[in-house]
């Protein structure tokens, strides 16, 4: 997602799994089955063909963290007690019970709030380069 942000800021139009994979180290077949899910959702658009590829099908400030998280992350999954899955609930609230809640809150407020905008500024990709540099 990241890279096809920065693809969409510098009007690069489709691009093949292959420079997805290149792109963020990963295997080809990997990377395809990413982006087929992502295609699945909307998310992103493929096309085959001369000149085809995957691009985003809509602004990357647009796609917020959550849905792509969703995507992958099996869906209405409950963190559960560290003292097993029959406690909380079933007796007392485990002494880690009130942290585990407001963490799995704070991380859904994150993934809503953010989105991959920030990879499509034109200041994202010198952030890189001086990073690498250093």
């Amino acid at each position: 997602m990241s890279y096809l942000a920065e693809c969409y800021r510098d009007e690069l139009g489709p691009v093949s799994s292959q420079s997805v994979a290149d792109a963020r180290g990963l295997s080809k077949p990997l990377a395809a089955k990413i982006l087929t899910k992502l295609s699945q959702i909307d998310i992103v658009r493929g096309s085959t063909g001369p000149g085809g590829g995957y691009e985003l099908a809509k602004d990357p400030a647009n796609i917020s963290l959550l849905e792509v998280v969703s995507c992958f992350e099996l869906q209405n999954k409950v963190l559960t007690c560290p003292f097993g899955e029959d406690w909380c609930g079933n007796q007392a609230p485990c002494p880690l019970h009130d942290e585990i809640v407001t963490l799995m809150d704070d991380l859904e407020r994150f993934l809503v709030e953010n989105n991959f905008g920030g990879f499509a500024s034109p200041s994202c990709s010198s952030k890189w380069v001086d990073q690498e540099d250093k």
